[in-house]
C-alpha cells in the first residue's frame, strides 16, 4: 500500500548511493511506498542499477531501485521525461515511475517476461523466443512498437527536454569511440578500414533523425505468452537521433533475415525508411564493440571492456 495519492517526488541536489536491500526499501518507504521482499540482497544483474523485487501490501509486484552512480542518478531524471512522454504514444507498456528520488526509483512491475535472463546456473536463458528464428508475432509487434516511437513528433520531443543529437555529432561521437578505444581493444586492419569506409559513406547514412530508444537488447523487451512484445524497460539511452540504433541491436541480435522483415513490417506500420537503412544498421551494430568499450572505460568496468574484445572477436570472422 502506498500513502498518499501522488508518489512522484523531485529528485534531490545531494546523492548517497545506498549499500543493502534493508536501506533502500527504508528510503522507499520514506518516499510514501509500502513494500517489503524475501530478498537478503540487491539484483545485481543491471549495469547502472541495484534492484530490489518487493511487493506492498495488496500483493502488488514492485521494482524498486538504486542508481549505482552520481551520473546515473542525473540521467534517470532525462530517462523520466521520456516515460512521460512516449507513455502515451506507444502500443505496449512503459515503466510508470511512482517514487523518484535521486536514490529510490519505483514502479509497479509491467507484465510479461523478459526475452532474455540470467540464471546464476544456466547463464543466458531465452525465454519465448527463439533468437535464431523470431517468430513473426515477435517481429510485427517489435516494428509496430519502433514505428509509433519513432513517429513522436520532433517538437514534442524537444518540448520534453528530451536528448537530441544530430546526425553529424553522432558520427563524431563514433569517430571519437573508435580513436578511443583503438589502443585497448586493438581492432583487426580489416575492422578498422570497415569502421572508417562505414562512417565516411554518406550514401547509407540518415537524412533525418527520430526518437530511439538507444538500448533495446532482449533483456529489455517483455514477452507475452505468446511471444508478442508487450512491454520496453529502461529508456536510460532514449534521444532524438540516428533512427538506425534500435534496429542495429535487432540485428546484432535475430540477424539479417530477420532485419529484413523487421524493416518490411516497420514500414507497412507508418515508420520511415531509406535505402541504406539495412546495411546502415548491420554498420553500426559492427562499430558497438568501441562504444562498450567507451562506455567500460568511463566507467572502469573492466568486464565491459572485455566483453567488448570479445564481441570484436567476432566481427572480425564475419568481417574476413
Amino acid at each position: 500500500m502506498t500513502e498518499g495519492n501522488n508518489l512522484s517526488s523531485a529528485a534531490s541536489s545531494s546523492f548517497e548511493p545506498l549499500d543493502s536491500a534493508p536501506a533502500l526499501l527504508a528510503a522507499a518507504r520514506r518516499a510514501g511506498l509500502r513494500v517489503t521482499t524475501e530478498m537478503a540482497d540487491f539484483d545485481r544483474s543491471g549495469l547502472d542499477f541495484l534492484v530490489v523485487h518487493a511487493h506492498d501490501e495488496e500483493g502488488v509486484p514492485w521494482v524498486v531501485r538504486t542508481p549505482r552512480r552520481l551520473s546515473v542518478a542525473s540521467a534517470a531524471r532525462v530517462e523520466a521525461r521520456v516515460l512521460d512522454l512516449v507513455r502515451a504514444h506507444l502500443p505496449v507498456a512503459v515503466p510508470h515511475w511512482r517514487v523518484f528520488t535521486d536514490q529510490v526509483i519505483a514502479y509497479p512491475r509491467l507484465g510479461g517476461v523478459p526475452a532474455v535472463t540470467v540464471d546464476p546456473a544456466a547463464g543466458v536463458v531465452w525465454n519465448r523466443i527463439d533468437p535464431q528464428a523470431p517468430a513473426a508475432v515477435f517481429i510485427t509487434s517489435f516494428a509496430e512498437a519502433l514505428a509509433a516511437l519513432q513517429k513522436v513528433d520532433a517538437r514534442a520531443i524537444e518540448a520534453a527536454g528530451v536528448p537530441t543529437k544530430s546526425i553529424d555529432e553522432a558520427r563524431a561521437e563514433l569517430a571519437r569511440a573508435m580513436d578511443d578505444t583503438r589502443a585497448v581493444l586493438a581492432p583487426p586492419e580489416g575492422v578498422w578500414a570497415r569502421w572508417q569506409r562505414w562512417l565516411a559513406n554518406d550514401a547509407i547514412w540518415p537524412r533525418h533523425r527520430a526518437l530511439v530508444h538507444g538500448d533495446l537488447h532482449p533483456g529489455h523487451l517483455l514477452l507475452d505468452e505468446e511471444g508478442r512484445l508487450t512491454g520496453i524497460l529502461d529508456w536510460t539511452e532514449a534521444h532524438l537521433g540516428d533512427p538506425s540504433i534500435d534496429f542495429a541491436l535487432f540485428v546484432g541480435t535475430f540477424g539479417k533475415a530477420a532485419l529484413e522483415s523487421c524493416i518490411e513490417r516497420f514500414e507497412a506500420a507508418g515508420g520511415t525508411t531509406w535505402s541504406g537503412l539495412a546495411a546502415h544498421a548491420a554498420e553500426r551494430w559492427a562499430a558497438f564493440p568501441a562504444l562498450g568499450a567507451k562506455w567500460g572505460l568511463t566507467t572502469g568496468n573492466e568486464s565491459v571492456i572485455e566483453f567488448s574484445r570479445t564481441m570484436l572477436a567476432t566481427i572480425a570472422q564475419e568481417s574476413g
